[in-house]
């Protein structure tokens, strides 16, 4: 699997699966990365990823030519990226552990539910139990855009109810 997490906002702007990681399957990566950044608003100065020389070298090469610094973290410091460590825990906790993927089609219908789940419904401590999504938007419309609204309380289940919001 590779994901991309965006830190300000603690969106997951990327998560993929293939069985089969190669060069051109991560310059692909990397380029559908700065479309769907472009297409969010988002302007990624940084990516940090850990020291998998060999799946990384091809993202590496795609976001550097797109103006990217790329910095790895120390060797054998989970510490230094936390907040992806963190997510992976709450994908295999909340989701994986309690699922069988039927084939790739499969793993990556549920990553992709599960990354809509994580970005539009779960609230996050390190961004003041927002969503991701409402902070985001927040942070892009202007001071006094976004009214007030009277919300009906609502239930929606996701993966046949494993997830619920």
């Amino acid at each position: 699997m590779l994901f991309v997490l965006h830190l300000r906002t603690r969106r997951i702007v990327l998560a993929e699966a293939t069985f089969s990681p190669h060069g051109q399957w991560m310059r692909q990566m990397g380029r559908n990365l700065l479309m769907e950044c472009d297409g969010l608003g988002l302007r990624p100065q940084l990516m940090v990823h850990d020291r998998d020389e060999l799946l990384v070298h091809d993202l590496n090469v795609t976001l550097g030519a797109a103006g990217l610094e790329i910095v790895k973290t120390p060797f054998r410091a989970p510490d230094a990226n936390a907040r992806s460590e963190r997510w992976v825990a709450s994908l295999t906790r909340e989701c994986l552990d309690h699922l069988i993927a039927f084939g790739l089609g499969s793993l990556q219908r549920t990553l992709r539910i599960y990354r809509d789940f994580f970005n539009g419904h779960r609230p996050h401590q390190g961004i003041d139990n927002q969503i991701p999504d409402r902070r985001a938007a927040a942070e892009l419309s202007q001071p006094g855009e976004m009214a007030h609204k009277a919300l009906a309380v609502g239930c929606q289940r996701f993966l046949g109810g494993l997830l619920n919001s």
